[in-house]
C-alpha cells in the first residue's frame, strides 16, 4: 500500500483513499497545523496510471524533489513532497506551470535534507 512518511517524525500514513487532502484544517487526511500551510494545501490522487500530487492554489506552494508544482505531477517511489517548506539551499527553484489536464514528469533529485524548525512539512512517497 502506498504511503507518506513524515521526514521529521518518521510517522507513516497509508494512502487508503482515492483522494488524500493535505492541509492545515482538522478535516484534512494529512493535517499539518502550521500557519504557513493553507487550510486545503494540496491533494494526492490515485489514478489508473499512478499517484499524482496537485497544489490547490496555496500561497507557499507544494514542491516535489525541489521543483514547485503548478497543476499536477506524477509521483514516483522515493519522491519528497514539501508543503509550505522553504526551498533547500543548493537546489534550483524551478517553477512548473501546466494546465490542469496536463501532467509533468519531474526530474529525479536526491531528497533534500530535513530542516528542523522550518515551516511546513516534508513527506517521502513510498509505493
Amino acid at each position: 500500500m502506498p504511503k507518506l512518511i513524515d521526514q521529521r517524525t518518521g510517522e507513516e500514513r497509508e494512502l487508503l483513499k482515492a483522494i488524500v487532502l493535505i492541509g492545515r484544517a482538522e478535516y484534512c487526511d494529512v493535517c499539518v497545523p502550521v500557519p504557513a500551510v493553507s487550510r486545503e494545501h494540496a491533494r494526492i490522487r490515485r489514478r489508473l496510471t499512478g499517484y499524482y500530487v496537485e497544489d490547490l492554489g496555496s500561497r507557499h506552494g507544494t514542491w516535489v524533489n525541489g521543483a514547485r508544482v503548478r497543476g499536477r505531477a506524477k509521483l514516483c517511489d522515493g519522491d519528497v513532497i514539501a508543503v509550505a517548506a522553504p526551498e533547500p539551499e543548493g537546489l534550483a527553484t524551478t517553477s512548473l506551470h501546466v494546465q490542469h489536464t496536463d501532467t509533468v514528469e519531474l526530474p529525479r533529485r536526491p531528497p533534500a535534507p530535513s530542516q528542523d524548525g522550518a515551516p511546513g512539512a516534508c513527506f517521502v512517497f513510498r509505493k
